[in-house]
């Protein structure tokens, strides 16, 4: 082999180290990943570009933590969400949040209500469950928080 061919052979293999990202993170598995190109996971932030209902391809991202271990990541429409793979985690977490907030439902992992604030307006809150595990969810002037 010539001097110059290695020395090519070289520079191409540092080229593609040092454009390896230092920490790659691995991506969760799901669904998405038929419908999705360029899949990468940036500090927790699941980020991809996934075709919509039209086919186009748009930029979609979710927080992985958002979706717990054994649910399905999928892409609707160009969004990627978390589908619940048993009716048990659907159900509103318990909280004393509950007894000042109604219309209180699961979607994808997000707890949404409409809660009074410190006025008695009605307020639509939303949060993710998963931030709140092991803590009391609370109603405080109009929003869902963790405590």
């Amino acid at each position: 082999m010539s001097r110059l061919c290695l020395a090519v052979l070289l520079a191409a293999t540092l080229l593609a180290s040092a454009m390896a990202p230092a920490n790659a993170q691995s991506v969760p598995p799901g669904s998405y990943q038929q419908s999705c190109q360029d899949i990468r996971n940036v500090a927790g932030w699941l980020k991809a570009a996934c075709r919509d209902r039209s086919g186009r391809w748009v930029e979609a991202n979710m927080a992985i933590s958002w979706c717990a271990p054994g649910n399905d990541i999928s892409n609707e429409d160009g969004r990627l969400v978390c589908k619940t793979t048993s009716s048990w985690a659907e159900r509103p977490p318990q909280g004393s949040y509950m007894g000042t907030c109604r219309d209180v439902r699961m979607s994808a992992g997000w707890l949404k209500a409409t809660c009074q604030d410190m006025k008695g307006r009605w307020v639509d809150t939303t949060t993710a469950a998963s931030w709140c595990t092991g803590r009391d969810i609370a109603n405080v002037d109009g929003r869902l928080t963790c405590r």
